[in-house]
């Protein structure tokens, strides 16, 4: 019965994706038909009058939305299930904060330049994240009792500290306050094919990599003194699957800002439906962060059109009452 129950999931959340991929290049201020769509994907019709909005404007953007959802919804998965807490997200660790201050660095300091045609904010925000979360690894690895509450406890002080610099840097910036503003309320306005270059491939190692410890990530929920005597090397299974998320997460807020809540909601309700294995849960995050943060963008694209707010606003809407409720919930 729960066999059946995950392949109707899985069925549900594919046909989903599909649908929520096409209303998304069809949907925006000039609208396309879904022939129109068809015949540029399969016929490569760039004479048409639709080539330029379909090839290099939507198709790109939505690329990058699912694979950014994917990896919010993927990691958020994994951090809730290694801090054996519903209200964990990838964020918990300053993988945001981090990531966030990379990029406001290259905006205040006008630090504008190409390599291999690649922006260097993107890059920024890439270092500034994997140097956060090393550095938070470093400093929780230090106490020798519970690990987890240290690298909980780290991460929220090291976001404090990065956040009031933020803060600073942006009062000191006041010619690109507006553009630093709206990279940090999250968004895919402006993103090209070299952003999915960017992010492709470090999604694809980063979920094969989580992938193949999905078995390891159940047995650390039943505790570490009962994970060590079914065999699984704890501390060094721990750091692969916190260095693989938080490069997950650090490439997606290099790619598009800080996008909260979807790695809080999209596992909660999936969990819910189909279990806690995370040998089924991890894949359908993928599939379900990767629907809510397109149709997010869908709505961030529409609701205002032709301008656009940040898709971040959108998943705040979503996710902050959420989260509140979830609160209530658990007393």
């Amino acid at each position: 019965m729960m066999e059946k129950k995950r392949i109707l999931t899985f069925s549900i959340l594919f046909v989903l994706t599909f649908i929520t991929f096409l209303l998304s290049v069809s949907i925006g201020t000039v609208k396309v038909s879904f022939s129109d769509i068809l015949e540029n994907f399969f016929y490569h019709k760039e004479t048409s009058k639709f080539s330029t909005i379909i090839m290099q404007i939507r198709l790109p953007r939505v690329i990058l939305s699912l694979l950014v959802g994917a990896s919010l919804g993927g990691a958020g998965t994994v951090f809730q299930s290694l801090f054996v807490n519903p209200m964990a997200d990838a964020y918990i660790i300053g993988i945001s904060s981090g990531s966030a201050l990379g990029a406001v660095l290259a905006i205040a300091f006008r630090l504008r330049y190409y390599i291999l045609g690649v922006s260097s904010i993107p890059i920024f925000a890439f270092i500034g994240g994997v140097s956060t979360v090393l550095l938070v690894y470093s400093i929780s690895s230090r106490g020798r009792h519970n690990q987890m509450l240290n690298l909980l406890l780290s991460g929220l002080a090291i976001n404090s500290f990065l956040s009031s610099i933020m803060s600073f840097l942006l009062l000191l910036s006041d010619t690109s306050l507006h553009e630093s503003i709206y990279w940090l309320m999250g968004g895919f306005s402006g993103r090209g094919w070299e952003h999915v270059r960017i992010m492709f491939p470090y999604f694809v190692i980063s979920t094969m990599v989580l992938f193949l410890f999905t078995r390891d990530l159940n047995i650390l929920l039943l505790g570490d003194e009962q994970a060590q005597t079914l065999g699984v090397n704890v501390k060094q299974v721990r750091r692969i699957i916190i260095v693989f998320t938080s490069l997950l997460t650090a490439t997606a807020v290099s790619v598009s800002g800080v996008i909260g809540f979807v790695g809080l909601v999209v596992p909660h309700i999936l969990r819910l439906i189909i279990g806690p294995d995370n040998r089924t849960l991890f894949p359908a995050s993928l599939f379900g962060g990767a629907i809510l943060l397109t149709f997010s963008d869908l709505i961030a694209r529409v609701a205002l059109s032709p301008s656009e707010i940040p898709v971040g606003i959108v998943t705040s809407l979503i996710g902050a009452p959420f989260f509140i409720s979830l609160l209530v919930k658990r007393g």
